[in-house]
């Protein structure tokens, strides 16, 4: 049935989460933001409920991602009981629960948060969701063959207390128009004290043997919501172990209401005059002969704003104007196509402006700025991620699609455009740089490097393997950058027989290099529970940057190994760890010392080993140094020796500068022909 005539008429805006994706497992419990469609954002984040594991997406689940022109959505609203719902687009998160239980009952839990929502767009106000906001999900089972599925809906106002959902409304749910065979989406929903659910029997008109729903709507009232939490609880039916949620899809909407067509308004009836005498007829004075207006000339079309996301640090600086290029290659590796954008942030700061953007390839020809619809660049993020949507002006093909985290990176949407776009990847942008020539210097430079172990009894075979390494990785450093290089091998508070550490930080620091023991913050061996200060880590750092003979003019760098944590060892970082790194880092910066470290091995379990990890990553990050763990193993060690050595050479660089995106690629295309 659909709504009577004389219902609200909306006119929808749905967010806009193309460039959304669920990246790594770490993303449970992780706000990410997305589009509102009015020029703010909503926050989503994924969680399980205490009690119950989180999915691996490998039985059977697909991790959230971003659905643009939503198919089932589409196929949804508008239709039934929403006829009055009218969208351009409809645009979806999606996700699929795994098909097995992991506990009693599966369950997942979705948040939203609205602090950024653009509400006054749409009468109401601005931070949160208001009467005009739509909450739409796809796909819930009512529960016949597979599970029952129980939606809870919870919500905090703008003050943060809770939120009654009594003033909601369920927009659909109820009859569907019968179709001959297969399953036919109509359970009958109903939503009551915020839980949407099923019944057990299906709407009129659908199908007896299916009861499933494609989308429970709900609008909102007027109370103001800052976050909503939507709790999935899908309970097995009879015996079956199997249940699922299909492509659940999550849809946030904000309604325009439509003005109704004004009538014309009636016309007074003209009364009928007395008849005046005639009058002698008159001969008309001639009319002056109008003479043709001139056209104006006709206005050139505005492009149209596109969705745009930019995430770039090397662009944050108010008023900084910044040009990556990009490739689009064949799969036998040859070039297909050539691309350049170029974004300003602007002189008050603020989000980052798209000024210009160009593409070309034989197949769709040039795309400007014009032609984009939805652009994404995240430079940021350990998961980078480069995806844009444009319009086409070539026949046959009417949209491109290019993404640089999916497995068809580049693809053309309609006539011969799939076709022509198998294969095809987009690599990740880099930054736009113009002609550059370096000349370097001929002077050997001076580098010291020293390189410290934990001695603790865990790390003698990572000691033995360097030793036996480092000689050969020295020698083929040197050939590559060839350096005045000295190396000195220290163990904290001990040694290894048979490698070459052997000699302690403070047998070196107050014999050799005449350094004063009370001024030494290391700890003495045995002073310590266990072996804490043979794993001392950041004060064996701190004194060697500040009491090494290093020489004058010469390049210093630490290379540290250890297995735990900085402050006397352990799995866990606690505050004396990350109080003792932070000595270290500031010690490093003002001696100019970089500091490289190696994690090596331990029994931590995963979640202490990503804390060591990060830790370990942030001293060398800090220093301008570079972090290695057990994965990279130490034939990363030649790698970093010759980092080390080579940046220590001088050398002098003019560089032409880059123009503008427009030529790079005419250049490019231009070049292919010449």
């Amino acid at each position: 049935m659909s709504q009577a005539p004389n219902a609200e008429a909306f006119d929808l805006v749905f967010w806009d989460p193309s460039g959304y994706r669920f990246n790594h497992p770490a993303d449970w419990n992780q706000w990410r933001y997305v589009s509102d469609g009015l020029g703010g954002e909503i926050g989503i984040r994924f969680g399980v409920s205490s009690g119950f594991g989180t999915f691996d997406w490998t039985n059977g689940g697909v991790a959230p991602f971003g659905s643009i022109n939503d198919g089932t959505g589409a196929a949804s609203f508008g239709k039934h009981e929403q006829a009055n719902l009218a969208s351009t687009s409809v645009n979806a998160i999606r996700m699929q629960a795994n098909r097995q239980f992991t506990g009693p009952q599966n369950n997942f839990t979705v948040e939203l948060d609205f602090s950024r929502y653009k509400g006054s767009k749409v009468g109401g106000q601005d931070g949160v969701a208001g009467a005009n906001t739509f909450i739409g999900v796809s796909d819930i089972y009512a529960g016949l063959t597979y599970a029952k599925t129980v939606l809870t809906i919870t919500g905090t106002l703008a003050d943060g207390k809770a939120a009654s959902p009594a003033g909601w409304k369920l927009v659909n749910g109820g009859a569907a128009p019968a179709t001959a065979g297969g399953n036919q989406p109509s359970a009958q929903l109903g939503l009551s004290n915020g839980v949407l659910q099923g019944t057990n029997q299906p709407a009129p008109g659908g199908m007896a043997n299916s009861i499933d729903t494609v989308m429970g709507l709900v609008r909102l009232d007027a109370a103001g919501y800052k976050t909503l939490h939507l709790r999935y609880d899908i309970f097995p039916v009879g015996n079956n172990r199997a249940p699922r949620i299909d492509n659940s899809g999550l849809y946030v909407a904000s309604a325009f209401p439509r003005k109704p067509a004004q009538p014309e308004p009636a016309k007074p009836v003209e009364q009928p005059k007395a008849e005046e005498p005639a009058k002698p007829a008159q001969p008309e004075p001639a009319k002056p002969v109008e003479q043709p207006k001139a056209e104006e000339p006709a206005k050139p079309a505005q492009p149209a704003k596109p969705t745009v996301v930019i995430k770039d640090e090397a662009g944050k600086r108010p008023g900084a104007t910044t040009s990556y290029t990009f490739e689009v290659k064949n799969p036998d590796g040859t070039v297909a196509g050539k691309g350049c954008f170029t974004y300003k942030t602007p002189e008050g700061g603020g989000k980052p402006e798209l000024t210009a953007f160009y593409y070309h390839d034989e197949v769709v020809g040039t795309i400007d700025r014009s032609h984009v619809q939805t652009f994404y660049f995240d430079q940021d993020d350990p998961d980078k991620r480069f995806t844009f949507v444009t319009g086409t002006p070539a026949k046959g093909i009417c949209s491109l699609t290019a993404d640089t985290s999916l497995p068809a990176q580049l693809t053309g949407i309609g006539g011969d455009g799939p076709k022509s776009y198998l294969g095809k990847t987009l690599g990740f942008p880099t930054p736009a740089t113009g002609t550059t020539v370096t000349d370097e210097s001929t002077t050997t430079p001076a580098v010291d490097l020293v390189v410290v172990i934990d001695s603790s009894v865990s790390m003698k075979d990572e000691a033995e393997a360097l030793s036996k390494a480092v000689a050969a990785a020295i020698e083929a450093a040197k050939t590559k950058c060839p350096s005045d290089l000295r190396v000195t091998y220290l163990g904290v508070e001990g040694t290894f027989k048979n490698t070459r550490f052997d000699t302690t930080v403070k047998n070196y620091l107050t014999g050799t290099a005449k350094a004063d023991e009370s001024a030494l913050r290391g700890r003495k061996k045995g002073s310590v529970a266990g072996g804490g200060a043979q794993e001392d880590g950041a004060r064996a750092i701190e004194d060697v940057t500040l009491h090494f003979d290093w020489r004058a003019n010469a390049r210093r760098a630490i290379f540290f190994l250890g297995d735990e944590a900085f402050e006397g060892g352990g799995a866990d970082v606690d505050k004396d760890d990350i109080d003792a790194a932070n000595r270290t880092i500031e010690a490093a910066k003002k001696g100019e010392v970089r500091v490289h470290t190696y994690l090596g091995t331990s029994s931590a379990k995963e979640k202490q080993r990503k804390a060591l990890e990060a830790e370990y990553a942030r001293v060398a990050d800090e220093t301008g140094g570079k972090a290695f763990t057990s994965q990279h193993a130490l034939d990363g060690f030649q790698s970093l020796l010759e980092k080390v050595i080579c940046s220590s050479k001088s050398s002098t660089t003019s560089t032409t500068e880059f123009c503008c995106c427009q030529e790079y690629v005419e250049q490019a295309e231009h070049g292919k022909h010449a």
